[in-house]
């Protein structure tokens, strides 16, 4: 039996030998223990790994001047802003799963954010990143939108001359160089990623490999958000949902990019939960009298 279904089993037996009147009598405990039971996620247990998460526009998402922070249990918070607070969060017309708002720098203003060193402790290989984005056109708006650092070969995503793009910084064009085109409409939500597998780094726009994979190793170190290392450019448009994952060796495409897709259980769902558990004692006491 392995460690998580070996925990799932002990935390059933204790449910089932624990008198039903003293969970009902201590509900906060009673609580405590269903977020605890909902708190063992697949994922802890799983293949793929969560390496940071940024929501980019739920309450307790970002910080002052906009700051993204890390949903993880890492928390790899970004700690430094350029012009922070004159980008804007946008309730409502996400495209994200269970996302109900992002954050917007498609104001007239140029915002940035990065943090020095904060991926250094990143893998080199088997792990992937990916993010929603729009923006309003191709030109002004074009920009690096995620990276991983600001060395040489440090992966991004960005909006180039030809459409959604990724590359290794001043090193290669991963895909299409300048960007896919066709790939580019207005105003359209898209997922872009970049998975490295056992080596080889593709591009991925809406889960759909866009080809030229590239071999070259990656550099992690200072990742930055809406704005290319140096400051040079400044990327205009909406940004949600922004995640990196760990994997083994050998993981399934469809698997990665579903775990870079869909947010991982937040408190608000665990707390629902338990309290949906607390409602099934009661009916189950009720039954039983």
């Amino acid at each position: 039996m392995t460690g998580f279904a070996r925990s799932i089993a002990q935390r059933a037996c204790f449910l089932r030998v624990k008198p039903v009147r003293a969970l009902l009598v201590k509900p906060f405990k009673s609580l405590v223990l269903a977020a605890s039971i909902l708190a063992v996620s697949p994922s802890a247990n799983a293949a793929i790994s969560l390496f940071a998460e940024y929501h980019l526009g739920e309450i307790g998402s970002l910080g002052p001047t906009n700051l993204p922070l890390d949903s993880s249990p890492a928390l790899r918070n970004f700690i430094n802003e350029i012009n922070g607070s004159s980008a804007s969060v946008v309730t409502g017309g996400t495209a994200a799963a269970g996302s109900t708002e992002y954050l917007s720098t498609a104001g007239a203003g140029s915002e940035g954010w990065y943090s020095s060193g904060l991926f250094t402790g990143l893998a080199t290989d088997n792990f992937a990143f990916g993010v929603f984005v729009k923006a309003s056109s191709l030109g002004a708006t074009e920009g690096d939108i995620f990276t991983l650092g600001g060395s040489n070969g440090s992966f991004k995503l960005s909006l180039a001359g030809n459409g959604w793009a990724a590359s290794a910084h001043n090193v290669a064009w991963i895909g299409a160089d300048s960007g896919v085109a066709g790939s580019f409409v207005p105003d359209a939500w898209v997922h872009l990623a970049l998975i490295r597998n056992s080596g080889t780094t593709t591009f991925f726009i809406n889960g759909v490999a866009q080809g030229n994979t590239f071999g070259g190793t990656p550099a992690h170190d200072t990742p930055h958000i809406s704005v290319a290392p140096g400051g040079a450019t400044y990327f205009d448009g909406g940004i949600d949902e922004a995640r990196v994952v760990t994997f083994s060796a050998g993981e399934s495409t469809p698997n990665i990019l579903n775990a870079l897709q869909v947010p991982e259980p937040g408190s608000a769902s665990l707390i629902l939960g338990g309290l949906a558990l607390m409602a099934g004692l009661r009916r189950r006491r009720s039954h039983q009298e």
